[in-house]
C-alpha cells in the first residue's frame, strides 16, 4: 500500500526515534531552531501570539480558542511562555507514542 513502511524503513524509523529520545543535545538544538523562527523578541520563549503564528504555519489557520487551549496545555508552569523544556517534554511524549505504535504494529 502506498505510504506504508517496509521492515527496513520501520527499523530505521525506530532507530531514529530512539536516538532522538536519547540525545538531549540534538533535541534541544532542533527545538531552539524552531523557536528562533517565531521568537520575535529573542528570549527563546514563545508567547501566545508567537505560538499562534507557529501553529498557523504548521497547521494552517487555527482558531485563537484552539491555540489558547494548546498553549495552556504546554505551558505547565503558567509563566505565559512556552519554554524549551516544555516543548521538549511534549516532543519527547510524541516521539515515545510514535515509537510505541511502530513497535506494537511490527510485533516488537
Amino acid at each position: 500500500m502506498p505510504g506504508e513502511l517496509d521492515a527496513a524503513d520501520t527499523a530505521l524509523m525506530i532507530q531514529v526515534l530512539e536516538r532522538l529520545l536519547n540525545d538531549d543535545t540534538f533535541l534541544d538544538d532542533e527545538i531552539k531552531k524552531e523557536i528562533k523562527q517565531y521568537d520575535n523578541d529573542g528570549n527563546l520563549k514563545i508567547d501566545r501570539s508567537e505560538f499562534q503564528m507557529m501553529l498557523n504555519s504548521y497547521l494552517g489557520t487555527i482558531s485563537e480558542e484552539e491555540s489558547s487551549e494548546l498553549f495552556d496545555d504546554i505551558d505547565k508552569d503558567r509563566s505565559g511562555f512556552i519554554e524549551i523544556s516544555e516543548l521538549k517534554r511534549v516532543l519527547r511524549n510524541q516521539i515515545m507514542l510514535e515509537l510505541d505504535r511502530l513497535k506494537l504494529e511490527n510485533g516488537m
